[in-house]
C-alpha cells in the first residue's frame, strides 16, 4: 500500500480507508493472540502505527471524525 512516508507521490483517498482499517484490524488480531511470539508483535507495532497515521490523514483530509481503534 502506498504511504507518504515511503513515497513522495503517494496520496490517500477516502475509498482506501476500509483497506487501511482492515490492516489495523488484522494486526490487532495478531498482537492480541497469545500464540504469536513477542518479537513478532514488536515488529507489527510500527506497521499498526503507520496504518493508524494514514487513517488519521484520510480523516483529516475529508473532515471525518475517526472512530477509535483499540
Amino acid at each position: 500500500m502506498c504511504d507518504s512516508a515511503r513515497c513522495p507521490q503517494a496520496t490517500h483517498h477516502p475509498c482506501q480507508r476500509p483497506v487501511w482499517l482492515g490492516q489495523v484490524t488484522s494486526i490487532d488480531t495478531f498482537i492480541n493472540n497469545r500464540c504469536v511470539a513477542r518479537g513478532e508483535k514488536k515488529r507489527l507495532e510500527p506497521e499498526r502505527d503507520r496504518a493508524l497515521r494514514v487513517l488519521s490523514e484520510i480523516d483529516t483530509a475529508t473532515g471525518a471524525v475517526s472512530a477509535e481503534v483499540s
